[in-house]
């Protein structure tokens, strides 16, 4: 081999540390999507079919093990759907190193604390991939959710970034975080129904929308103030 060429193979091979290195470092400090911090709060606001109505979503505690975050979390923005008289869910999410995130209710909510708890076990088969919730977000035109639905060719059944934005908080009370922050539009699409989200890392969920396509419910929720840690 010629001095030349192996010097050449030595730069190359240096740039592609280089850009591995980066990207790690870029992926690492990326902003979480949701702070999940005992007492922090999301207070909602919007309309449920034309009615004003309120919501609050708050972490009433959470539990780390490695890289496993569990936060139990009591209310989320559909509870207004449930009548008259409904109450706040209590409900669990689990993020699995900051990248994916799995939401669970129930007494499964329960079954998870547990686990996690006993700090002797693997913790295998927690969640499934049809709690995934929502995962890392890049780019649009990302797609996430259950394995068997993303092979789909008409759209449905699974998660799909469909907007990316700068976006400009300054309309949420409390909010101390600094930016720059970026706004993705998530959708979730079936044949009756769909459900919008826009979430901004570092905030959590800013706007939640509902609308079903064979009957009169709709839901539009915005955040109004967060008090993050």
């Amino acid at each position: 081999m010629k001095r030349s060429t192996f010097y050449l193979y030595l730069v190359i091979a240096g740039l592609l540390l280089v850009s591995v290195t980066a990207c790690k470092n870029e992926m690492s400090s990326e902003k979480a999507i949701f702070s999940l911090k005992e007492g922090n709060y999301w207070n909602f606001h919007g309309k449920y079919n034309n009615k004003t109505v309120f919501l609050r979503m708050e972490v009433l505690r959470v539990l780390t093990e490695g890289r496993l975050t569990f936060a139990v979390i009591k209310g989320f923005p559909t509870d207004v759907m449930e009548g008259e008289d409904w109450e706040p869910s209590v409900w669990g999410l689990l993020s699995v190193g900051n990248m994916h995130y799995y939401k669970v209710t129930g007494a499964r909510t329960d079954s998870i604390d547990k686990w996690l708890s006993n700090k002797e076990s693997i913790h295998s088969e927690l969640v499934t991939d049809s709690d995934l919730f929502m995962e890392s977000l890049y780019h649009t035109g990302q797609t996430f959710g259950e394995a068997g639905q993303l092979t789909r060719d008409d759209g449905n059944y699974f998660w799909s970034v469909t907007e990316k934005k700068a976006c400009e908080p300054s309309s949420i009370r409390g909010l101390k975080l600094a930016g720059p922050f970026d706004q993705y539009t998530l959708s979730y699409r079936t044949i009756a129904d769909e459900t919008m989200i826009d979430v901004v890392p570092g905030i959590g969920i800013v706007r939640y929308r509902y609308l079903h396509h064979g009957t009169s419910e709709d839901l539009d929720m915005k955040l109004a103030e967060a008090g993050i840690k």
